[in-house]
């Protein structure tokens, strides 16, 4: 059997900064309009590492785990009004990959996103590619800030449900941290450069496998079986 870990945002789909100004409504709601909100990398960081930098850079306190968690949530319930109204898109061949997967008996697709379960859940329902994915054995923030922690907690998951029968563990993202985490676990690493790193940039971290896109699925299990 093979696992396969799959990152949501710039990997399999675009929400086109759905996220972006979900989350600057919320930082506004909470801290007021007049506090510009702090730049911050978020690319490949998990919700709760990116609210509480906003607002330790915002207040210079080193926020509780409650504020954190508040802020997640309500940036939560403001994410699918602002996927309503911005220009997402599912990348390609991501329609086709999934279901391949889906069908094989040697392959299980789980996921590895800095999202809460709720969150990856909504992103996912909004573009209907939830049903390839088993959520029960899946990596999300949760209380982690770390994605190596993160990951660590997802393998616990898949080692206890499948044990022995696991082969191989994959680990596809598009930033350095899936890269990382993916090691981690002592996973094979698939990066790509759809999110916002280059491959240039990708490859300084050596993955298993890099690629600018996603290919055609009969070429990610040939790769897979290699």
């Amino acid at each position: 059997m093979n696992i396969l870990f799959w990152d949501i945002d710039g990997t399999l789909l675009n929400t086109g900064r759905a996220g972006l100004y979900a989350i600057e409504e919320a930082f506004s709601e909470l801290q007021g309009k007049k506090v510009t909100v702090p730049p911050i990398a978020a690319g490949g960081r998990t919700d709760n590492y990116i609210c509480q930098q906003l607002l330790f850079k915002a207040t210079g306190k080193m926020p509780a785990h409650a504020d954190v968690s508040a802020f997640c949530r309500r940036y939560e319930k403001l994410l699918l009004k602002w996927i309503s109204k911005t220009d997402g898109q599912v990348f390609p061949l991501v329609r086709e990959i999934l279901p391949f997967f889906a069908e094989r008996s040697d392959f299980k697709q789980v996921l590895l996103t800095g999202n809460s379960e709720y969150g990856a859940r909504l992103k996912l329902d909004a573009y209907e590619l939830s049903s390839y994915f088993d959520f029960a054995h899946s990596g999300f923030a949760c209380d982690f800030y770390y994605r190596d922690d993160m990951a660590r907690h997802a393998y616990k998951l898949v080692q206890q449900a499948w044990g022995d029968a696991i082969e191989n563990i994959f680990v596809i993202g598009d930033t350095p941290y899936d890269i990382q985490c993916g090691k981690a676990i002592y996973a094979k690493t698939v990066a790509v450069s759809t999110g916002h790193y280059t491959a240039a940039q990708l490859k300084q971290h050596t993955p298993w496998w890099l690629v600018e896109h996603l290919p055609c699925p009969e070429e990610m299990l040939k790769k897979f079986n290699s």
